[in-house]
């Protein structure tokens, strides 16, 4: 029903489009990207109280061209955000935050980018972000940082907006290292690092991917204190380490868009040596993934992913990647 919904708003945006061809300054300016957005309010309610909350609209409703990535309700209410009500109460520092993270400067126009994988885009402030256009058995795909569009190219006036299934994390973190100490989830796998004096190789402009274990699978693997791990053996932590993360850069959609029918798939790690990705799924919808090392007994499961750094992705695991049981 939503593509359904969208694809009539599009109509009438593009029918409304053609008559600003010969429209009068007046007419131009009620298609421009924020009344588009207003007009729209069963879908983009919570959006649009960012905007009026962060004081984004004369940006929105300027000369442009802007891409506004504007979540629909839906992505909010999954963010944790179930009515305008919950939006407003938020503080403005977090809003504004994700407010200047979702608009992009110029007319992108995501279905003409090359069929690749995370095509770094800039937004309007400044920070990263990643782009996908693939194929996935009869559908073209396009996503940011792992997210799929659920209707891209809507015009206004004044640029375009792409609707978003989840409201995107802004890029906080310059590195993988400091996006680990940040974290109070990670306290154990920080200290790790920094013990087996592997937290230079994350600091680096090299991009990784991070199975990063929680404070809890640590414990699980048998550290019950920080300084548990801090009196390990560095050359034991590296050898754990060295199973956690690879270079490159896969948000968990990356694996759903490459993975065959099977829904099963390896990845090689850093050491050289390969852990198994299995696609979760509800009915024909992937929902997710887990992984599991050739050690461990049961597949992991991901806490939080896509939590993104300057030089790659963290998705933290429920346990710890194990080669040997």
């Amino acid at each position: 029903m939503k593509r359904i919904f969208y694809t009539g708003i599009l109509l009438l945006m593009m029918a409304a489009c053609k008559k600003d061809e010969k429209a009068s300054p007046d007419q131009q300016l009620s298609n421009r990207i924020t009344y588009v957005i207003a007009d729209n309010m069963f879908n983009f309610s919570s959006f649009n109280a960012v905007i009026e909350r962060t004081g984004y609209g004369p940006k929105l409703a300027g000369e442009g061209p802007l891409t506004v990535l504007v979540p629909d309700n839906g992505a909010f209410a999954k963010a944790g955000y179930g009515n305008t009500s919950i939006v407003l109460q938020e503080r403005a520092s977090v809003l504004n935050n994700l407010m200047s993270y979702h608009v992009l400067s110029g007319t992108w126009e995501l279905n003409k980018l090359p069929f690749a994988f995370n095509q770094e885009l800039v937004t309007a402030a400044g920070a990263k972000m990643y782009a996908t256009r693939w194929v996935k058995g009869k559908d073209t795909v396009l996503t940011i940082n792992g997210t799929p569009i659920i209707s891209y190219n809507l015009p206004a006036s004044n640029g375009l907006i792409q609707v978003m299934s989840e409201v995107l994390q802004p890029l906080v973190n310059q590195t993988l290292s400091d996006a680990i100490a940040a974290d109070t989830a990670l306290t154990f796998l920080n200290t790790a690092l920094q013990q087996a004096g592997m937290k230079e190789l994350v600091a680096t402009k090299a991009t990784y991917t991070f199975f990063a274990p929680s404070n809890s699978a640590f414990r699980s693997k048998g550290f019950p204190t920080v300084d548990s791990v801090g009196q390990t053996d560095p050359a034991v932590l590296k050898r754990m380490l060295g199973y956690t993360f690879f270079p490159g850069r896969r948000f968990i959609y990356d694996y759903v868009l490459t993975t065959d029918a099977t829904d099963k798939s390896e990845q090689a790690m850093y050491n050289g040596n390969n852990i198994t990705v299995q696609l979760l799924k509800n009915g024909v919808r992937y929902t997710g993934i887990t992984v599991q090392g050739a050690g461990n007994t049961s597949p992991i499961n991901i806490l939080k992913s896509n939590v993104l750094a300057g030089n790659g992705v963290l998705h933290i695991t429920d346990n710890v990647l194990s080669e040997n049981q």
